[in-house]
């Protein structure tokens, strides 16, 4: 019986758990935590907000100098701009009685420039919420 026990375990640590042992498999796990660590913290909603139609007038018309236009559809517009090292991007949502306005923060130009293509993806795809 502890022949059969050892030899069990001398082919589970020779043979089955290699794998996980190899050099390509512990710096796969050391990247993928810090690239998971780096996306979860890419942005952060500050607050959203629904505008009256007046409010979305004013906007539409007298836009703040300091915003560069970044995307323009029918129903969405995204905005950015650098306050300090900290890039400001705020979203506009029509919909039919109101615009819906949330103001989101990336950590820096870097962070903004590699999240930008999959956050204006994901905004496009999905609603915005106040939820």
């Amino acid at each position: 019986m502890k022949l059969i026990l050892a030899f069990a375990l001398f082919l589970c640590f020779s043979t089955g758990c290699s794998l996980y042992k190899s050099e390509g498999r512990k710096q796969f796990e050391s990247e993928a935590q810090d690239k998971i660590a780096a996306a979860a913290g890419a942005f952060q909603l500050k607050g959203c907000k629904n505008e009256g139609k007046l409010e979305t007038w004013f906007n539409e018309e007298f836009p703040s100098r300091n915003y560069e236009l970044v995307l323009a559809e029918s129903d969405l517009e995204i905005w950015r701009t650098m306050k300090g090292k900290v890039v400001e991007v705020k979203a506009l949502q029509k919909m039919e009685n109101s615009t819906q306005s949330c103001i989101y923060e990336f950590s820096n130009e870097i962070v903004w420039n590699l999240y930008k293509e999959d956050f204006i993806r994901e905004l496009e795809n999905n609603f915005m919420s106040l939820d």
